[in-house]
């Protein structure tokens, strides 16, 4: 809060600068609302540290001497001639005791000038330091491009002759090792392994058993499912590949490509499910291209 004293100034100042000075129309709005204010408040007035730091600074006068200020939470000081600052030299009589003043060092000039600072201990253990963090993080690059390098190559892919068109994009992307599994049969073409990812086996397509176009394709979506099951459960090892969907770039994983289930192929005992029930009579053969597939074959209900 004001003063008596800060009130009368500023009142007075205020005034003058209304009257004499030359404000801005910023200034001089400002200057009337803290006139106003004071007017009215008197020493309840209450002000922020910047309304007081502008405050001060429009009402200053001529003779005053200029202060640090605060404004807009920046620091400044006036505009005000900077004295120049004379080095001052010294000289100590012979004899004197020790100088208190700047420490000069005088070189030799008829010594050559040194190219190159003698590192330090310090710099030395510095530098040490750095290129042990350099070292390491080339090794740990090394380390993750080779683990890479293994482990995008799948274990237990299946090397026995697969259906035409059953990797419609090179090798296996990822496939899980020879043994027992883990999955569910959800149709003849559609299995759900144990993590949750729907796998669409392609190179062939077997009746719908849920949309069927007709009864005849529904008892044998029925009986490709069942028989897939069989398969499943008498066979002393099971292999699921995934592969690259044949969709376009971008689209693998969502629900504009294979209903935005995964691709992959299942062996029973070394032997592609695909090929027997084709052989049965389950199945007919379905070859996409790289980035497409035509339209899916139904001829179950003529």
């Amino acid at each position: 809060m004001l003063s008596e004293v800060d009130i009368a100034f500023f009142k007075r100042r205020i005034a003058e600068v209304l009257r004499d000075g030359r404000p801005t129309d910023w200034q001089r709005q400002f200057l009337t609302d803290m006139l106003a204010k004071i007017g009215r408040q008197g020493m309840r007035t209450k002000l922020s540290d910047k309304q007081f730091a502008i405050l001060k600074r429009l009402t200053n006068e001529p003779n005053d001497r200029p202060s640090l200020q605060i404004v807009g939470g920046y620091t400044h000081q006036e505009n005000r001639p900077v004295p120049r600052i004379r080095a001052i030299t010294q000289v100590a009589p012979f004899g004197a005791g020790r100088l208190r003043g700047p420490r000069l060092s005088l070189r030799n000039p008829l010594r050559p000038p040194r190219l190159f600072r003698r590192a330090s201990s310090l710099g030395r253990l510095s530098a040490l330091g750095g290129r042990a963090i350099i070292a390491l993080v080339a090794s740990m690059v090394i380390v993750g491009v080779i683990g890479g390098i293994i482990g995008s190559v799948p274990d237990g892919i299946d090397k026995s002759p697969t259906l035409p068109g059953a990797v419609v994009s090179g090798s296996p992307v990822k496939a899980k090792s020879a043994g027992k599994v883990t999955f569910t049969i959800t149709d003849g073409d559609t299995i759900k392994l144990k993590d949750g990812t729907r796998v669409r086996l392609v190179g062939f397509n077997t009746p719908e058993k849920f949309e069927p176009q007709c009864p005849a394709e529904a008892a044998l979506g029925n009986r490709a499912s069942a028989r897939l099951k069989e398969l499943v459960a008498g066979a002393g090892t099971t292999e699921v590949a995934l592969v690259r969907c044949a969709c376009k770039p971008g689209t693998e994983g969502t629900k504009k490509c294979n209903y935005g289930r995964s691709c992959g192929t299942l062996s029973v005992d070394g032997r592609d499910v695909g090929r027997t029930l084709i052989a049965e009579g389950l199945a007919v053969s379905f070859i996409c291209g790289a980035t497409g597939c035509p339209p899916t074959p139904r001829p179950w209900c003529g």
